[in-house]
């Protein structure tokens, strides 16, 4: 572009060729009208003659026109944005004042200049996928999602007579001939009962382009002054050889359940299995440092934290010399078809622990492995029924306490989702390794009862599921992470909303939103070893059978029936020295409502 003239104290850009070549060519026309009557004879009659040149320049300046005509098809448009220009005292459209108006991040940057980040703050607010609020820059430098969900549970309860019976005191060597084990007597007589599972409230999204964060405290018991912590954590992404990092109360690299490696929104079930309770520890959030990338069109993925291990509360807090762990998970996506109704999911996941709790002067740490009845009768993170009358948080399967040097965790997992079908499985291993002793009180006597010489146990455990929805949708999936989606059928929702209206002829007309049906069968194993140094925390096989009604992309409720059984406890002379057989059968139903 040529260099503008300034006029009126604007830069002025010099007009398109069409508006400057009429003028000369009308200039030109006229000089040629008086050379030709200049050279005219004097004796030749004025009129006619000069009728005649009149003529012939009123035809070269209509072959001008169409000339200048298309030159101005051919020649690039030159126009400016009616909001960046002004009128000058010539008439004439030009370019504001650079000088006088700064950049206010609006204006047109050149093909050729790249793009800041966050030079454009303006913000924009929307509505995705129901009542899901987002707040964005143009550019997505910076964004915000504010949502949240309750789940509100009502449960009612029936066991065996010998399981009523109040827990009483831990096993070992005089009363049962075993290091330890499940507590004798009962679990003591489950409660009917409702209470809010979850209440959460969550901000998440992404600032300064690459930067993200999830921001979810838990405020379901609140009222014992307890609040928790969901996913809480702050990093950024595609970054170069990790890929993501996240720092702060994060989700473990272990399991495919809906709660362990993804949100507890999306189970299929109320609660997890007892597998993930008690071989994968219950344990999944963390707080540390968490990695995390995926490979050829996100069909291999991996995720790897190091930790200090959380407590009960989930309060990201915690304090112990020399203790931690790591964690690792592996997943591979052989089968991916049709948008992800079509799939197959393999993964694997191992982690080392230090262990929970320890003692100053020795090397040794305290682990306990252990499962509740696969529905709940207490608010989990309340403290049991010291917090809540008649609640109960007992465990059904316990190691109880022991003392040992370290601890190795290994799982397998796999998922086929075939349109509305899916089948899902797990099993793992717990290794505990150089136990010495069994800790009744987590206090002094550190190693009562003795184990000799140091043993090392193994705890295994799984389950698998199946799943169909009956009015067509799929699971979702999401690669990233290689983990089942946050959304349980995707931001898309079900096919249709369940809705109910009468029309002007009295006729109704309804939706029925997403049904699906589901069945699981886990079982755990907690018992290793012989004689005096056997672990006996118990035996559990589950069933539980589920009915899921998904009205939208905000509410579903879910029906569930559950049974447990108990087998292969310590048993001592009289029912007074025994940790008995027995059996737990559950009915819940569970509102949840997301935003």
């Amino acid at each position: 572009m040529r260099e503008g003239s300034r006029v009126g104290g604007a830069v002025a850009a010099h007009p398109p060729m069409a508006s400057w070549l009429f003028p000369i060519a009308v200039l030109v026309g006229c000089s040629t009208l008086v050379t030709t009557v200049q050279a005219q004879d004097l004796n030749s009659p004025p009129f006619d003659d000069l009728r005649r040149l009149v003529d012939q320049q009123q035809q070269q300046i209509r072959q001008m026109q169409d000339q200048l005509a298309r030159l101005q098809q051919a020649a690039p448009s030159q126009s400016i944005p009616s909001e960046q220009a002004s009128t000058s005292e010539a008439g004439f459209m030009l370019p504001s004042d650079p000088v006088k108006k700064p950049d206010d991040g609006k204006t047109a940057k050149p093909a050729d200049q790249p793009y800041v980040v966050g030079s454009d703050l303006s913000v924009k607010s929307d509505f995705r996928n129901g009542l899901f609020l987002w707040f964005a820059t143009p550019n997505n430098d910076f964004n915000m999602h504010i949502g949240g969900w309750t789940q509100f549970d009502n449960v009612w309860w029936n066991e065996s007579p010998a399981l009523k019976a109040a827990p009483g005191a831990r096993p070992g060597h005089v009363p049962q001939g075993v290091a330890n084990g499940a507590a004798l007597g009962g679990i003591g007589d489950l409660q009917d009962g409702e209470y809010f599972r979850r209440i959460r409230l969550f901000f998440e999204g992404n600032f300064w382009g690459n930067g993200e964060y999830r921001i979810i405290p838990a405020f379901e018991n609140d009222q014992f002054s307890t609040v928790g912590l969901d996913e809480f954590w702050f990093g950024a992404t595609s970054l170069p050889v990790v890929g993501t990092v996240h720092i702060g109360h994060v989700k473990n690299a272990i399991g495919l359940e809906g709660d362990m490696s993804s949100s507890s929104r999306c189970m299929t079930f109320m609660e997890r299995s007892a597998y993930s309770e008690a071989i994968e520890l219950n344990q999944n959030f963390v707080t540390g440092i968490q990695l995390s990338d995926n490979y050829l069109d996100q069909r291999v993925s991996w995720q790897a934290v190091a930790f200090r291990p959380d407590n009960g509360s989930s309060s990201g807090v915690f304090f112990g010399d020399g203790q931690g762990g790591v964690q690792a998970r592996l997943t591979a996506l052989p089968v991916y078809e049709n948008e992800g109704r079509d799939l197959v999911h393999f993964g694997i996941s191992g982690g080392f622990r230090d262990g929970t709790t320890n003692n100053a002067t020795s090397p040794f740490h305290v682990f306990q492995l252990r499962a509740r009845p696969e529905l709940r009768d207490d608010d989990p993170a309340a403290g049991g029924p010291a917090a809540v009358p008649n609640a109960d948080s007992n465990r059904l399967i316990d190691t109880g306490p022991i003392t040992a040097h370290d601890e190795f965790l290994l799982g397998l997992e796999n998922l086929w989702i075939r349109g509305p079908f899916s089948f899902q499985a797990e099993y793992g291993w717990n290794f505990l390794n150089g136990a010495v002793g069994a800790n009744p009180g987590l206090t002094a006597p550190f190693f009562h009862p003795a184990i000799t010489p140091s043993q090392n146990y193994v705890f295994s455990g799984g389950y698998l599921q199946v799943a169909y929805t009956l009015t067509g949708e799929n699971r979702s999936y999401d690669r990233r992470y290689g983990a089942l989606d946050r959304y349980y059928y995707g931001k898309a929702g079900p096919y249709s909303n369940a809705w109910v209206i009468r029309d002007e002829d009295g006729n109704l007309h309804c939706g029925c939103g997403a049904w699906e049906v589901a069945a699981r069968y886990s079982y755990v194993n907690l018992n290793d070893g012989t004689g005096l140094n056997r672990i006996q925390g118990g035996i559990l096989n589950g069933v539980s059978l589920a009915l899921n009604w998904y009205a939208n992309d905000n509410f579903n409720v879910m029906l569930d029936w559950v049974y447990d059984q108990r087998d292969d406890t310590p048993t001592g002379p009289t029912l007074a020295t025994s940790s008995p057989a027995g059996w737990t059968s559950g009915v819940g139903i569970e509102a949840q409502f997301q935003f």
